[in-house]
């Protein structure tokens, strides 16, 4: 089952986000940290936010979770986080069509993982990696704030 994240949820979102992104520099943690804050502070819209794959009868069991967004039109992929045992088992498929049911669109990738790149997500889910849309996202997320507008706001 999908649902949208819970405040309970949020203590394993940002670990599990943090300790898995091999962040090379502060930068980038601070990036990935300001990212993740804006992302669960946000109103689910179908435009954004997180998405949590978890068993039937058991909410409260994180399978997986996937953050996603947009930037004008383009549909971003943040990050897709799937417990080592359950993948290879749709959860991230399931997780992503959640997010964007048209399976024709390509979708932009802010964070590209070695399991994205070993599952060929590319050719697989029509994702594809961007290395200069994180510090474009985190620009507009500090536009948007300096400006007063809350994130997700119309």
């Amino acid at each position: 089952m999908i649902r949208d994240i819970k405040k309970t949820d949020e203590d394993f979102v940002y670990h599990s986000w943090l300790h898995s992104v091999k962040c090379p520099t502060r930068a980038v943690t601070d990036m990935t940290r300001f990212l993740i804050d804006s992302l669960i502070g946000s109103t689910p819209d179908g435009l954004r936010g997180i998405k949590v794959w978890h068993p039937d009868g058991d909410e409260n069991h994180i399978i997986g979770w996937l953050a996603y967004d947009s930037i004008e039109t383009t549909p971003l992929l943040h990050y897709m986080f799937v417990k080592k045992n359950f993948r290879g088992n749709s959860v991230g498929k399931e997780l992503l069509h959640s997010a964007y049911p048209d399976r024709d669109i390509q979708v932009f990738c802010t964070y590209w993982s070695h399991h994205m790149q070993a599952m060929n997500a590319r050719n697989k889910w029509n994702v594809k990696f961007a290395s200069n849309l994180l510090p474009a996202v985190i620009h507009n997320l500090h536009s948007a704030e300096a400006a007063g507008v809350r994130r997700g706001a119309a």
